[in-house]
Order: structure tokens, then C-alpha cells, then sequence
């Protein structure tokens, strides 16, 4: 449910010559149009208006910010703020209205001169600026954020209220996006020429065309720029006159990635280019079309819904969740035939590997771009004390520039390099699909995971050093627990009473580098040391988990410590002999339900909102450790039970997460 308070203006009262309503009557039907039935206008006293809305008088700015409090809290749900006097399309409105995520955003725009400058920086309004960019005069203030301004809410106005919420969020530290249509015009009406002249721009736009060309990501892998997204926009206008949902869009992409997956699963001994010549084994070709059609409906989902305006937080997580569950699914599928075509093989090897190492790249990203929001909020509102100083840090700012630069230059040679070396979703789907074609499915699980480590330490590399201009402390936040996902054990740690508790970073680094070494001595057959040693990784990563968490690398810890537990799981399960497939699952549900962690922040639209029946981490590695010491005299048979009930423990707690929260944000 959501709210929308409209804010007095002038304005609202003309009636342009085009139009036999005013610019505020206009408006009120273009909220309800976009979903928002629940809408109400703040008057001036003396004001006469006859609105289809129910009408608060409020005396002044002051008088404003309070009505504007009380009724964002009245109802559950995000709050849309907009002044009477804005003139803009009905796909301006509903850009704004339909993003619902938990994010906040304000509409900016570079065609209003009247309108308050901004600055908008890594696509986040920081506070008043030169501009170009400019207020719209539409903003959205998600249930989350209102809750943290609750104890906060502004006292005294700022200027008008629209300002005065916006820089409320600002002081809290609470990034907002900037909403824009560019090549729609959207102005607040001084007169009624200046609401004709703007009703005129965006009418003799084609609006149909204008949202297939922007349903289109400008920006995306070399593969999906001209092998996907080149003809996918063909079959969104269909699916729209069909009335396909974007979710039903990626309920059939994760089916034809399951097919595919059952394919690659039943083994193939000839490999295209083998040593008895060429052969074309025509059911692997078939797994590699279902993958490509998979992610070409991957992509047509999030076109269709930028396109038909359809989106929802639902929708969004599930897109999200769905990338890297029919990306698992895949690797075991490759995993399991390679399996069969040779018992002796280390294909689960290599998938487990590929999975971490993607887990761990995805959780380091997904910081990364926190750290960098962070740094933009804090910097905007004057928290350094002082410039980045030290080579390190100029290095990092040089790096960042000519990053910038590279990818500046739309297109180039440069520009795919830099974008082709990260191993993109799309560019790893069409490798993998080729080499298990060309090669078999052992060999096209070497080249990933190869890529995948390249990509790691090229982009860990970079970002190393970035973060020494950055200086912030991303992590440094009241949730930091749920991100390290520390669950109950961490409770009883100590607050700062050890050596490691003070440098978090270090800590986990520790445990990182004892987690690997677990592993390694369980695939070379120390068992009784690797179980000992991957204790001491639970130990060293669990240590500094109450700590502040403000050193400028701390982002790195989430990453980390999935890798820890990652690689605790994976070490007593070799220690063990558990079941590949059994390991396997074990590890994909954790790493899934990790992705719902990043997937929180990285669309804020993860659904889930309880974990501590997940148990934590530190828990889970305890057990997997505890199962595998258990079964060393006996055989595997207690490991790989206790495995698959932990997997089906997690998923049952983590899906019954997701039905509650999704059934809770429905009904709100």
C-alpha cells in the first residue's frame, strides 16, 4: 500500500487551453492511473479546489512537513511527495510510482530552469548542486527509509517540505536515486503557456517507441549486446498484446536452464573435436540452445517490464534469484555428466569451485558498489576530514579516472575488454555452452572457473586501491550483523575483548586463508587436521563480530566470510566423503540463500525478513564439521544424511522467509 500527499502550489489551479482539467486535477488521475488510489492535497487556507482527493489545509511549509508526517505513518508503505503544480507524462509518473523496491528516489530532470539544482552522482542525488540536473518535483520515500527518519523526522522546514524531507534523508546518510525520462519533458507550470508548452513536448513523443528504446539496457555484456538484445526486443510487444507478466517471462527462462541442465546431466563421451575426429553429439547442442534461449528470456523479462511499466519487488528478486539458481543448476548438470562419462574425474570439484569463487565475486561487487554509494553520500555532505592522501590513494583516484574514461568511450575496443574480462553472465553462459560442445563439460568447467579466478584478481586488484580514495567505512552500519550473518553464536562473543576483534579485515582474512588450507589438506587426505583446521577458521571469522566494523576494507568482510563457510562446508565434506551432489546442494542453498543477502542491497528487494532461523554461518560450519568427525570411524553415511538434512533445512527456512515476506508486502 502507498500514499501520495500532494504539496500546494500555485500552479495546480491553472487549466491549460489543451485540457479541460487543471494541472492538479491532472495529476491526481495520473496517481490513480499508476496504482496510488489513496491520494491527498495539502491547501493553503482561503484555497477553493473541487479535486477528487481528500484535502488537508495547512497553513504554511511548517504545517506541511507535519501533515506530511502523520499521514506517512498513518498507512504502511512507501510515501510519494509531489507538488500540485507539476506537469509531466503519464510514463513520468508511473517511472517514479512503479519502482517497488525499498529504495527512495526523487525525479530530476535538465529542462526546468525554475526548478532547484542537484547534483547526481553514480546515479544517487547528493544535495543541492549546480546542476545541470534539476528537481522534477516527484519523490518517493520507501517504508524503509521512513522508518529510520521516525526518531528524526524534521522539526524545522528547509525550505518547502518537498526540500525538507529530501534533506532529512540526505542528513541520515540515506542514498536516493534519481529517477529520470529523458526526452520526456516534465516541468512544474508556472503559467499556463509553460504547462501547454510541456503537455506539447511529451505528446509528440512515440511513446511506444520511447519505452521499447529505453527497455533496452544501453550497457550490458559484448555477448547480450549483439547476440541477445539485438532481435529480443522483437518478441516484447507480443508477449505484452499476450499478456505475459515479467514474472511468468522468467518462470519459463528457469525452466528451459533446467532442461538444459538435465541434459548436460546424462553425460556425453564425444566430445565435438575428439581424438577419433569431429563429432556432433546433438543432445549437448540442444542444452546449449535451451541455455541460450534461457538467457535471451532473461533479458526479455526485464525489457518487457521497463517496457509495459509492470514491475515488482517480487518480480525483481526473482529475477535476481533466478540468474544464479539456473547458473548452479547448469554447473551440476555439467558436473554430473562429466561424472559419468569418467567417475574419476573432478568435474564437482571444478563446479564447487566455480560456485565459490562466483559467490564470493558477487558479494565483493555488491559491497564494492555500497562502498562507492557510501563514499558519494558522505563526501557530498562534508564528513572528510581531509583529502585521500598517500600514493596509494592517488593511484586510486587515477584508477577510477581512467576507468571512467574507458567506459566513457561507448563501445570501443577498450570498453568490451573491460567489460569481457569481469566474466559477465551472458559472456559465461555462451562459453560454457560452446566449450561443453566442443570440448565436454570438464573442460568447459576449467575454462570458467579459470575466468572466474582471472576476474577476481583483476577486479580485486583495482578495487583495492580505488578503496584508498574512497575512504569510507561501507560496513559501518546498524544491519552489519545480518550481512555477516553471524546468527545466534555471535551473540556470545565478547564486544572488542581480543586482539582480532579490532581489525575485522585481518580476522577474516585469517580465517579465509584457514578455511583454504581445510580444504586442502581434506583433498589431500589429512582429515583429522583439516577438521581441526577448519574449526579454527569458524573460530578467527566469528572473533571480530561485534566489532565496529570502520576500517576503509571492512566492505571486503561479507565476501570473506562466505568463503569461509563455503570452504569449511566443502572441506568436511571431502573429509567425509559425502556425496558430490549431496555436498553440492548443500552448498548451493547456502550460497543462494547468501544471494539473497546481496540481492537485499543490491536491488533492495529481497523478501526476506527474519534470518536468525537460518542459524548463522558459524552454525552451519559447526555442524558440517561435527557431522564429518562423526562419520570418520563409521563411513559416510551419517556426513551425507546430515548434509542433505541441513540443505533441506535451509531451504525449507529460507523459502518459508520468502512466502511470509511476500505475502506480508502483498497485503500491506
Amino acid at each position: 500500500m502507498s500514499r501520495a500527499v500532494i504539496l500546494p502550489a500555485d500552479g495546480g489551479t491553472i487549466e491549460p487551453t489543451t485540457s479541460d482539467t487543471t494541472v492538479l486535477d491532472r495529476l491526481i488521475g495520473q496517481f490513480r492511473e499508476a496504482g496510488c488510489d489513496d491520494v491527498t492535497v495539502l491547501t493553503r487556507p482561503g484555497t477553493d479546489l473541487t479535486v477528487k482527493a481528500d484535502q488537508i489545509e495547512s497553513a504554511d511549509a511548517a504545517a506541511d512537513v507535519e501533515h506530511l508526517r502523520r499521514l506517512a505513518y498513518d498507512t504502511p508503505g512507501a510515501v510519494f511527495l509531489a507538488y500540485a503544480d507539476l506537469v509531466a507524462s503519464q510514463t513520468t509518473v508511473a517511472t517514479v510510482l512503479a519502482d517497488s523496491s525499498r529504495r527512495s528516489g526523487v525525479l530530476v530532470g535538465a529542462d526546468d530552469p525554475a526548478a532547484a539544482p542537484v547534483g547526481v552522482e553514480r546515479g544517487l542525488v547528493t544535495g543541492p548542486g549546480p546542476g545541470p540536473a534539476r528537481l522534477g518535483g516527484l519523490a518517493k520515500i520507501s517504508a524503509a527509509h521512513l522508518a529510520r527518519l521516525r526518531r528524526h523526522w524534521p522539526t524545522e522546514p528547509q525550505g518547502d517540505a518537498f526540500e525538507t524531507v529530501l534533506a532529512s534523508l540526505q542528513a541520515r546518510a540515506v542514498p536516493v536515486t534519481a529517477y529520470r525520462t529523458a526526452g520526456l519533458a516534465h516541468r512544474r507550470a508556472r503559467t499556463a503557456e509553460d504547462a501547454e508548452r510541456t503537455i506539447a513536448e511529451f505528446e509528440a513523443v512515440d511513446l511506444d517507441r520511447w519505452r521499447m528504446r529505453n527497455a533496452v539496457k544501453r550497457d550490458d555484456d559484448l555477448f547480450a549486446t549483439y547476440c541477445v538484445s539485438s532481435w529480443s526486443p522483437k518478441l516484447v510487444r507480443p508477449a505484452a498484446a499476450l499478456g505475459l507478466s515479467p514474472t511468468t517471462i522468467t518462470w519459463i527462462s528457469i525452466a528451459f536452464a533446467g532442461a538444459a541442465a538435465a541434459i548436460f546431466a546424462t553425460g556425453s563421451s564425444e566430445p565435438m573435436f575428439g581424438a577419433a575426429g569431429p563429432t556432433v553429439p546433438w543432445w549437448y547442442l540442444l542444452a546449449a540452445a535451451l541455455m541460450y534461449f534461457s538467457f535471451v528470456l532473461d533479458c526479455v523479462d526485464g525489457q518487457l517490464a521497463r517496457y509495459t511499466q509492470n514491475f515488482s519487488a517480487f518480480g525483481g528478486w526473482l529475477d535476481m534469484m533466478a540468474d544464479r539458481g539456473k547458473e548452479y543448476a547448469i554447473y551440476a548438470g555439467l558436473a554430473a555428466g562429466a561424472a559419468l562419462d569418467n567417475p574419476s574425474t573432478a568435474a564437482w570439484g571444478l563446479a564447487i569451485a566455480a560456485m565459490t569463487v562466483q559467490t564470493v565475486r558477487h558479494t565483493a561487487d555488491t559491497w564494492y558498489a555500497v562502498l562507492l554509494d557510501t563514499a558519494v553520500i558522505r563526501q557530498a555532505r562534508q564528513r572528510e576530514t581531509a583529502p585521500p592522501a598517500g600514493r596509494a590513494a592517488h593511484l586510486g583516484r587515477r584508477l577510477g579516472s581512467a576507468s571512467e574514461q574507458v567506459m566513457g568511450a561507448h563501445r570501443s575496443f577498450l570498453y568490451w575488454a573491460k567489460r569481457t574480462v569481469v566474466a559477465g553472465v551472458g559472456d559465461r553462459w555462451i562459453v560454457l555452452a560452446a566449450t561443453a560442445v566442443a570440448f565436454g563439460p570438464r573442460l568447459a568447467l576449467t575454462v570458467l572457473l579459470a575466468w572466474q579466478l582471472l576476474a577476481l584478481v583483476y577486479t580485486g586488484a583495482g578495487r583495492t586501491l580505488r578503496t584508498f580514495a574512497a575512504r569510507t567505512a561501507a560496513l559501518r552500519r546498524p544491519d552489519r550483523a545480518a550481512h555477516r550473518d553471524d546468527g545466534p553464536l555471535a551473540r556470545l562473543m565478547p564486544a572488542n575483548r581480543n586482539r582480532l576483534s579490532h581489525v575485522p579485515i585481518v580476522a577474516t582474512a585469517l580465517a579465509v586463508a584457514a578455511a583454504f588450507l581445510a580444504v586442502w589438506q581434506a583433498a589431500t587426505g589429512a582429515t583429522a587436521i583439516s577438521l581441526a583446521v577448519a574449526l579454527a577458521a569458524i573460530g578467527i571469522g566469528l572473533a571480530a563480530a561485534r566489532s565496529d566494523h570502520d576500517g576503509i576494507f571492512d566492505w571486503l568482510v561479507p565476501a570473506g566470510l562466505r568463503a569461509v563457510e563455503l570452504g569449511v562446508i566443502t572441506a568436511a565434506g571431502l573429509t567425509a566423503e559425502v556425496a558430490w551432489p549431496v555436498l553440492f546442494a548443500l552448498l548451493a542453498v547456502v550460497a543462494l540463500y547468501f544471494y539473497d543477502l546481496a540481492a537485499g542491497l543490491d536491488k533492495a528487494a529481497s523478501p526476506v525478513e527474519r534470518r536468525d532461523l537460518a542459524l548463522g554461518w558459524p552454525a552451519r560450519g559447526l555442524i558440517a564439521v561435527a557431522a564429518a568427525a562423526a562419520s570418520l570411524p563409521t563411513g559416510p553415511f551419517l556426513a551425507t544424511a546430515v548434509f542433505a538434512g541441513l540443505a533441506a533445512y535451509v531451504a525449507a527456512t529460507f523459502i518459508g522467509a520468502i512466502l511470509v515476506g511476500a505475502r506480508r508486502a502483498a497485503t500491506a
